[in-house]
């Protein structure tokens, strides 16, 4: 996350906090939903997220969210090398590590809430504090999104790197 976005997010806080600084990372009910739809349901370009999106995200605002990501460095993109004009989204070291967190809200939300409707299809095997889904989608989600040569250059600047090795 660069410097001057950092600071926007910390301003008003009279000390820094981490859950306050968390929450306006994440706290963006749309944000989230996109993070989901390219960690979970793979859905890595601005067609395929919008086509796919279960809450029917509007062009708009997907647009925006997709900015914001990127901006904030918990999104990259590559080139389609399929189509001149697409974009690939791909996760930072940073939103990656975000994951884990995302499947304890899904937990908790089916734990604390009843829903009216069917909930969509998510792994049945998350257990807390991480599960083995959890582990392996991060895993998984690194060497998907990880690739050393494709890193932008503003993501070398992140101070703390997960461990990024992939098992054969």
């Amino acid at each position: 996350m660069n410097q001057t976005i950092r600071s926007n997010i910390t301003s008003k806080a009279q000390n820094y906090c981490p859950i306050s600084t968390c929450a306006a990372v994440i706290a963006d009910h749309w944000s989230i939903i996109v993070l989901r739809d390219i960690a979970i349901c793979n859905q890595r370009t601005f067609r395929s997220i919008l086509a796919n999106n279960n809450e029917r995200i509007s062009s708009g605002a997907l647009a925006g969210r997709l900015k914001r990501l990127t901006d904030i460095g918990l999104l990259y993109f590559k080139d389609d090398p399929a189509h001149s004009q697409r974009k690939i989204y791909c996760l930072s070291p940073a939103a990656i590590d975000l994951v884990p967190i995302l499947l304890d809200m899904s937990a908790w939300a089916l734990t604390h809430t009843s829903p009216s409707k069917e909930p969509i299809a998510l792994p049945s095997s998350m257990d807390r504090p991480q599960s083995q889904y959890s582990k392996e989608l991060t895993d998984r989600l690194r060497s998907l999104h990880l690739d050393p040569s494709d890193m932008p250059i503003q993501l070398s600047s992140i101070t703390h790197r997960p461990n990024t090795s992939i098992p054969d």
